[in-house]
């Protein structure tokens, strides 16, 4: 029996997909040119924290 896919396994799928390529000349690959938006820069992991985080830690520490 096959595992589900998991999001992190996908991503890793369409970059590899990505990476692979398609023939401009291919009705799919112009298609998928014009419709899969290119992944943005990725965000600091330091974003995810909020300044009272570190405060309460701060004070039990």
């Amino acid at each position: 029996m096959k595992r589900r896919l998991t999001e992190r396994g996908a991503q890793k799928l369409g970059e590899r997909e990505r990476e692979v390529g398609l023939d401009p000349g291919d009705d799919a690959g112009r298609w998928l040119e014009e419709h899969d938006p290119k992944p943005g820069p990725e965000a600091p992991k330091s974003i995810g924290k909020s300044k009272a985080l570190h405060r309460w830690r701060r004070q039990r520490g």
